[in-house]
């Protein structure tokens, strides 16, 4: 029987405030205060919530996307629109006047084109590139290619689009942020692996800040033997902004949900019956900005599969 996600990311909540409400972070005098740097005014940005999401089967996702806009910042960008992946291109309206896209496009190598060999060839070459674009004339303001997403098509690890949440987060007082995911997952119906990593960015001074970059949000790993029998570990979370700052920006706090579920399937020569385990764990985790970006512990530990 699930708890309520929203009632435990509350109690999560009130036990860092009173925690940390009487420390008083320091900045580093060396780096600028991102803090004090002002967006600009006088414009509307839209909805932001503390509450960004319970779960990740909650995530409200942006469905926009100006497909006019789009095509005039491409012109302006050199690439041409028969070369956008448009099932995986996603935007949002970031203010009155600017627009966030995210495009994946085709890149063309000067390398003469080679046979086709089946798994030795690694498909055409896609990039993935963030766009603050303006609304009004489609000028690029800001761009900046994600490597980390970039792919070739026949290559073992497949990408989704990326996915934009249709809400913004407000960081402090100056600083609004876009946020978004990505799923990698493998083509494996036997070595089960996916993992969602999650991304906020801001326009800060016409240039593309990352203030969060690729962090787990949903991740599974098991093995399956292609028909009934499986072990599966997953971790899902939910994410609040708290009212507690840390070098001028408000601290993020995760909820962590690790599910464990095992499988065997029956089998009528030995005369077994299908048997199923599952088990749960509960963590939690407070992510600070360090006065340059929000930083976090990679953490590939399992909390049930023994991998080791």
């Amino acid at each position: 029987m699930k708890i309520k996600t929203c009632t435990i990311l509350i109690g999560i909540f009130m036990f860092f405030s009173s925690c940390d409400k009487n420390k008083k972070p320091a900045i580093d005098e060396k780096e600028p205060d991102l803090s004090e740097q002002v967006q600009p005014e006088n414009l509307k940005y839209k909805p932001v919530k503390k509450l960004l999401f319970k779960d990740n089967d909650a995530i409200l996702l942006s469905e926009e996307l100006d497909l006019k806009l789009l095509k005039r910042a491409v012109v302006n960008l050199n690439i041409r629109y028969s070369d956008l992946r448009i099932n995986e291109t996603t935007s949002v309206s970031y203010n009155d006047e600017i627009a966030f896209f995210v495009i994946t496009y085709l890149v063309k190598t000067e390398e003469p084109e080679k046979p086709n060999t089946g798994e030795d060839n690694p498909g055409d070459y896609f990039e993935r590139k963030y766009l603050f674009v303006n609304k009004e004339d489609g000028k690029i303001i800001a761009q900046e290619t994600d490597f980390n997403l970039s792919y070739n098509e026949n290559e073992g690890m497949h990408f989704s689009k990326t996915y934009i949440l249709k809400d913004l987060i407000q960081l402090n007082e100056n600083i609004t942020g876009v946020a978004f995911y990505t799923e990698e997952a493998s083509g494996s119906r036997v070595s089960l692996y996916s993992q969602q990593k999650f991304t906020v960015i801001a326009l800060i001074n016409d240039k593309i800040k990352k203030l969060l970059y690729e962090y787990p949000i949903r991740k599974t790993q098991g093995d399956s033997n292609g028909g009934g029998s499986f072990e599966l570990e997953t971790l899902e979370t939910g994410l609040i902004i708290s009212d507690t700052e840390t070098n001028g920006f408000l601290d993020l706090i995760v909820s962590k949900n690790f599910s464990y579920e095992a499988a065997v399937e029956a089998d009528e020569e030995k005369g077994t019956d299908e048997q199923s385990t599952t088990k749960v764990k509960k963590e939690s985790e407070r992510i600070k900005y360090n006065g340059k970006m929000y930083v976090f512990k990679k953490d590939d530990r399992y909390r049930f599969l023994d991998y080791d």
